[in-house]
């Protein structure tokens, strides 16, 4: 059976299913059910791992788990009970909101029984202890023994913008307070703080607009929590190889940059949903690359030097909004661009060599 785009739920427990084909062009799915089946790989949710938060598929005989399962950001219950699992992927640990996990009935050579009946955390917290030091740093910022302030404690956001000197107190408060979103537009910020990268146990949000970064340092690489990533405005050229590190990452705005070609990085980022990389130098898009991004379902590339816009950009699996206006190409002409995304990609799809 072939999913629907509008189901949020696949259902298939106790059907004798097999196989299942990729669940791709399913943009609301966000639970699925394949318990008490044959089935002998996960695969099939690679599509659309990043917008899961539930997946169930128990009763199975699955013997690994695919790499996609530790970057499904929004996973708040995984059963993978009664399979043939021989062990678990340690970056289970740092799957924030990964509240349920079942993995009783399973051959697991690592992990003892009675970790196993204690429940979720017991594993998380067994789990941590298998990460490599790349994962997870076995020492952070020592947190500082001060009140924590109560409006930031209740909004966990930091805003600094247009603030020029950030005293110490303020950072040890966003320590103590675990925020998720930092502000520093407007900052004229050449560099990152230091401090900012002691906020990587907790860092959602970073908001770097308006500043003056020519370069990222490799140190981004740590704050492995982000989900949105704001950099618009600045005079950066390229991105460091590191952020290939921020697998939560879903949002991205690099407009009004100096780029002249999508960053590298990006592409092995699995859950980014919009990319918006308008007011920049692009010359030219790599579809064979973007049809790999599976849950990028924004991508605004107005206002570059784009001397082509190839038909293959219809292929992205969950592409809903592409905006292009303000390149250099001549095809397809502004009326068909004035119509809006939908007509667009539709112009490209009918536009792909058939085999």
């Amino acid at each position: 059976r072939r999913f629907g785009i509008k189901e949020a739920v696949v259902s298939t427990q106790s059907t004798g299913l097999e196989f299942m084909e990729p669940l791709i062009n399913c943009p609301e799915l966000r639970e699925i059910l394949v318990g008490k089946n044959f089935l002998s790989s996960l695969d099939f949710v690679e599509p659309c791992a990043a917008a899961i938060t539930v997946l169930d598929s128990s009763d199975n005989k699955i013997s690994t788990l695919p790499e996609a399962i530790t970057s499904m950001s929004r996973l708040k219950r995984l059963d993978v009970s009664n399979n043939d699992l021989n062990n678990l992927p340690p970056q289970l640990a740092i799957m924030d909101n990964l509240a349920s996990l079942s993995v009783e009935g399973n051959p697991l050579r690592t992990i003892r029984r009675e970790i196993i009946a204690k429940g979720t955390n017991a594993i998380k917290d067994y789990l941590r202890l298998k990460l490599a030091p790349a994962s997870i740093e076995e020492s952070g910022p020592t947190i500082p023994d001060i009140k924590p302030d109560e409006i930031m404690m209740q909004t966990k956001t930091l805003e600094l913008d247009r603030k020029q000197n950030v005293p110490g107190e303020v950072w040890d408060q966003a320590l103590v307070c675990a925020i998720v979103r930092l502000s520093m537009q407007h900052c004229g910020l050449t560099v990152i703080p230091e401090s900012v990268f002691n906020l990587r146990a907790t860092l959602q949000e970073l908001e770097l607009g308006a500043n003056n970064l020519h370069q990222l340092p490799p140190e981004i690489g740590k704050l492995v929590k982000l989900r949105k990533l704001n950099l618009l405005n600045n005079n950066l050229k390229e991105l460091p190889a590191e952020c290939s590190q921020l697998v939560g990452l879903e949002d991205v705005n690099l407009g009004h940059n100096k780029f002249d070609a999508i960053p590298e990085c990006l592409y092995s980022i699995p859950a980014i949903c919009n990319l918006i990389i308008s007011n920049n130098q692009i010359r030219a898009v790599e579809p064979a690359k973007l049809i790999t991004m599976t849950s990028l379902v924004c991508l605004d590339l107005e206002n570059n030097n784009i001397g082509r816009l190839p038909p293959e950009l219809s292929l992205i699996p969950n592409l809903r909004t592409l905006l292009v206006m303000g390149n250099t190409f001549k095809i397809p002409r502004a009326d068909v661009l004035a119509k809006g995304s939908a007509e667009v990609i539709t112009w490209l799809k009918n536009k792909v060599p058939q085999p």
